[in-house]
């Protein structure tokens, strides 16, 4: 019988726990779950979805650590499900986007000098989806571009100005899992439940190539590696193992 044991490189690495005065605490999350970060930031705020009717999520000052106050504590809310996901704008850290089941997507502009009250009227409300949105990505290059993914199985790109989609992209034959840019913004990748992870042009919506990276029927999450064409795809296989 094989006694060999596995030895982790981080078994001695310590951290120490933050104080009191540097953290946010005391949220009710949103119980909703996905394929979605559940909180990201920009360079002043970071965004939360929170329990509550109409699909909340707070945004909260990175300069201002503290216990979460809903009376003080202002919100975006203006959806009529739940907010499955949120995108904060590359080229305007007052901007952000979000995703909910109602299958519409909302443009929120935050004020100068931060919120003081709840925004309830987005700047721009995007319909086209036939199902719930999961998924959005802005384009690291080009400004109002915008990527969504739903559970009518399409991933859109949006011209988020006028509020329309540009392009639809039907080539996914279940679930997307996940949707990224390349770095230059001139080609998508998306990985899907069925196995496969697809290449998007997203000037023509149309499928550039396809693979199969796993073998496992987990979820598949993608990056790309810097300025070079290069993906890198994590996901499990058939043993559910995870692998890189």
């Amino acid at each position: 019988m094989s006694q060999f044991v596995r030895s982790s490189k981080f078994r001695h690495v310590y951290s120490d726990p933050p104080k009191p005065e540097n953290t946010w605490s005391g949220f009710r999350l949103a119980t909703t779950t996905g394929e979605q970060c559940y909180i990201k930031a920009s360079a002043k705020y970071f965004a939360l979805a929170v329990s509550g009717g109409g699909g909340p999520f707070v945004i909260c000052d990175l300069t201002k650590p503290g216990r979460y106050d809903a009376s003080n504590t202002f919100k975006c809310q203006g959806h009529s499900s739940s907010v499955l996901d949120f995108e904060w704008s590359p080229f305007d850290d007052d901007m952000i986007a979000s995703a909910s089941d109602d299958s519409t997507i909302k443009l929120w502009q935050i004020p100068e000098g931060g919120m003081t009250k709840n925004i309830t009227e987005p700047l721009v409300d995007m319909r086209g989806h036939g199902r719930k949105v999961t998924l959005l990505r802005f384009n690291p290059t080009a400004s109002n571009v915008l990527a969504s993914c739903s559970g009518d199985m399409t991933v859109k790109i949006w011209d988020v100005e006028k509020g329309e989609a540009l392009n639809t992209f039907t080539g996914n034959q279940e679930l997307t899992q996940d949707i990224v840019w390349n770095y230059n913004g001139d080609m998508m990748a998306s990985s899907c439940k069925d196995k496969h992870t697809r290449f998007i042009d997203p000037r023509q919506g149309s499928e550039a190539g396809a693979f199969q990276p796993h073998e496992g029927s987990k979820s598949v999450k993608l990056t790309y590696l810097g300025e070079s064409d290069k993906l890198a795809t994590c996901g499990f296989t058939r043993q559910s193992q995870r692998e890189l």
